[in-house]
C-alpha cells in the first residue's frame, strides 16, 4: 500500500493511538504502542508486568507461553526440542502457563484482551492490557474440540508452530520437512481459529507451511517476529537465517492485510540504528499498514531493544528517517491492534 493511500485510510485505526496525551500525573509516557510477541512471564523477566510496560509507554504486550520450554536446548548452532513430550506433557505445561500469566496479568491490575469490545475501550481509555497467546499449538494434541476451551479461557492469539520437531501442526522453519507444510489438523486449527475468534500467527513456520495458512485463513494472519529474508530460508542455513519469512510471502501476507512483525535480535541488527532502518526499508517495500514489532523480549538471548525504553526510542529513530506520525503510530502497535480486532470478530 503507497504512503499517500495508507494516510488516507489504513491509519484511521493507528491514529486513533495518537489521541490527546493523558495528563501527566504518572509515571513515564502515555501508553501507545503494542509489542507483538514477548515473553515477560519468563522466569528471568521483569517483577511486575505494569511497571515494565510503564516504562516505554506499552498500551498492549502480546504475553506468550511457550508449551515445549521444557523439551528445549541449544543443539550446535539453534535451539530444538530434544525429545519427543510424553503423552499430555504439552497441554499440562501450557495450562500452567497460561494460568501464570493470567495470574500476572490480575496482579498488576492490568486488562486482559478478550474481546473486539475490551480492545476497543483499551485503545479508547488508553488502558494498559494484554493478549494472552501461545508459541506453538502442539499442546492441542489432536483434539480440535480444546481450541474453544483455550479460547473461553482467554487464548486470542495462536502461533501455529515452534521448535517442537515432531509437530502434528506442520513443518517448522529450522527443522527438514515432514509434512510439505501443514498437516490436515494443523489447516483445521486456522479453520477453527478464524471462526473462534483467534489471531493466527505464522512465525516459525516453514515456508510452505506460511504459504498453506495464508491460503486457508479468511482473516489477515501475522508473522509476529523475525525477519525477511531475500533468500528462501532453509534449515541447513542455521536456526536465526532458517526463521525468516522469505520475501515473496512477506508480500503476500501484506497483500492479504497482514502484518510482518521485526524482531530486534542483535545477531541480526547490530544496533538500534540498523534496525530502524530494516523497518523503513519494510515499510517501503510492504507497506506502512503491515509492518509491527515483535520483541521477542526476554526470549532472545540478546537485543537492541531489551526494555520497552528502547521501544519507545523508536518513534524518534523513525521519524528520523521520514516516516509519518501515523506511519509511526501503525508501525509501533497499531498494526497489530487492528489485524486483533479483525480476528476478534466472528
Amino acid at each position: 500500500m503507497r504512503r499517500r493511500r495508507f494516510l488516507e485510510s489504513a491509519g484511521a485505526f493507528a491514529a486513533s493511538l495518537a489521541l490527546a496525551p493523558l495528563p501527566a500525573n504518572g509515571q513515564g509516557p502515555p501508553p501507545r504502542f503494542a509489542d507483538m510477541h514477548c515473553h515477560l512471564g519468563f522466569p528471568r523477566g521483569p517483577a511486575s508486568f505494569r511497571d515494565a510496560m510503564a516504562e516505554g509507554g506499552m498500551l498492549v504486550i502480546a504475553e506468550k507461553v511457550v508449551p515445549d520450554m521444557l523439551l528445549l536446548r541449544n543443539v550446535g548452532n539453534r535451539l530444538a526440542s530434544i525429545r519427543e513430550a510424553k503423552p499430555g506433557e504439552l497441554r499440562k505445561n501450557f495450562e500452567a502457563g497460561l494460568a501464570l500469566r493470567a495470574r500476572r496479568v490480575r496482579d498488576d491490575g492490568l486488562a486482559a484482551v478478550t474481546s473486539v469490545e475490551l480492545l476497543d475501550r483499551v485503545v479508547a481509555e488508553r488502558t494498559p492490557a494484554v493478549v494472552l497467546c501461545s508459541e506453538g499449538a502442539d499442546f492441542l494434541e489432536g483434539d480440535l474440540g480444546y481450541v474453544e476451551k483455550i479460547r473461553a479461557h482467554g487464548l486470542v492469539h495462536l502461533q501455529l508452530v515452534h521448535f517442537y520437531w515432531t509437530s502434528a501442526i506442520g513443518d517448522i522453519a529450522t527443522e527438514e520437512p515432514e509434512h510439505g507444510g501443514l498437516t490436515a489438523f494443523g489447516k483445521d486449527v486456522v479453520r477453527a481459529c478464524n471462526r473462534l475468534g483467534i489471531l493466527v500467527d505464522v512465525a516459525h513456520c516453514a515456508a510452505r507451511g506460511m504459504d498453506d495458512a495464508l491460503e486457508i485463513s479468511s482473516k489477515p494472519v501475522i508473522y509476529s517476529h523475525g525477519h525477511v529474508s531475500a533468500r528462501l530460508p532453509n534449515p541447513s542455513r542455521g536456526g536465526i537465517a532458517a526463521r525468516g519469512i522469505y520475501a515473496p510471502l512477506a508480500k503476500r501476507l501484506a497483500e492479504k492485510g497482514g502484518v510482518i512483525g521485526l524482531w530486534p535480535n542483535r545477531s541480526v541488527y547490530a544496533n538500534l540504528d540498523l534496525y530502524a532502518d530494516a523497518i523503513e526499508r519494510a515499510v517501503q517495500a510492504y507497506g506502512a499498514a503491515h509492518i509491527g514489532i515483535g520483541t521477542d523480549m526476554f526470549g532472545v538471548p540478546r537485543s537492541v531493544v531489551p526494555s520497552y525504553r528502547e521501544f519507545a526510542r523508536l518513534a524518534e529513530y523513525l521519524a528520523q528517517r521520514g516516516l509519518k506520525d501515523a506511519e509511526i503510530d501503525a508501525v509501533l502497535g497499531g498494526n497489530y491492534l487492528r489485524v486483533l480486532r479483525q480476528a476478534l470478530v466472528v
